[in-house]
């Protein structure tokens, strides 16, 4: 299949994954910015994408960064909520590009408004030309400001929904560099045009710790063989509390579906006759 075509079958899949995400949000008559941030427009950004943004959104932007790369969307079902797959991840394969970088977006998943929860960009140097690590740490610093906590490989940046700064004493204290971010995401590219995909979101939410309100970004650098240099970056951006949000609408849409199911239940068996004695 020409290059040209499969760009225009994935675009109208992916229209259809939305159409059906928007319709499931409809049906369920959900509150559409229960799982949205407060002022995305400050929020921290990944080649500007912003965790908040709307997926259809998200897709357009990386159209337009992207416009030869390969791009996969990664769906599945929501229990209880349809059984129709709905996008819950995209994924941009840029590995031809100079240098080599791959991205990958989470979704929030229905019933609320999904929206852009998570970023993830993986960027390559070829390793014979490694950068200096001082190199990379001031264009983060430039871009994030100066780090709230850092280790051997991890440098962590914390805000708030407001794109505030919290104090990074605290920040240390907690260990939000290593709490902040539970779910092991991966950046990884798309293994076909749609694939399966189970989002971590679909699970209960794990109690709250002084952590889990921020927006967490972690910069991850690579050394080749010495530690003055950076062959590999990989930068995640997540608000912790968007997540916890859709978790916690899901769930309680489950719930309110088993409350509704269980009186139903109950009033048919009301009608029905008892023995006779």
């Amino acid at each position: 299949m020409a290059k040209s075509q499969c760009t225009r079958w994935f675009v109208v899949a992916l229209l259809a994954l939305l159409a059906i995400a928007d319709g499931v949000m409809a049906q369920s008559n959900a509150n559409p910015t229960s799982a949205e941030a407060g002022n995305g427009a400050v929020l921290p950004d990944v080649v500007g994408i912003r965790v908040g943004i709307p997926a259809q959104e998200a897709f357009n932007l990386l159209k337009s960064r992207y416009p030869r790369a390969h791009i996969g969307i990664g769906h599945y079902a929501i229990a209880g909520v349809t059984d129709k797959p709905v996008p819950l991840m995209i994924a941009v394969d840029a590995r031809e590009s100079d240098p080599p970088e791959v991205l990958t977006l989470w979704l929030t998943i229905p019933p609320s408004k999904q929206v852009v929860w998570a970023v993830g960009r993986e960027v390559e140097y070829d390793r014979s030309k490694p950068l200096l690590k001082t190199t990379v740490l001031a264009g983060l610093r430039q871009k994030y400001g100066p780090e709230t906590d850092s280790s051997v490989r991890q440098d962590f940046w914390a805000f708030d929904e407001q794109g505030r700064r919290p104090a990074s004493g605290p920040m240390k204290t907690f260990n939000c560099m290593s709490r902040a971010a539970p779910w092991s995401l991966m950046v990884a590219p798309p293994t076909a045009a749609t694939y399966d995909y189970v989002t971590p979101l679909i699970y209960n939410p794990q109690p709250p710790n002084e952590c889990s309100s921020l927006v967490a970004v972690s910069a991850f650098l690579d050394s080749p063989s010495t530690p003055e240099y950076v062959h590999k970056v990989t930068v995640m951006v997540s608000n912790e509390a968007l997540a916890r949000r859709s978790q916690e609408s899901y769930r309680a849409y489950l719930a309110n579906g088993d409350a509704a199911k269980q009186k139903a239940e109950l009033e048919k068996a009301k009608e029905r006759k008892g023995p006779a004695f």
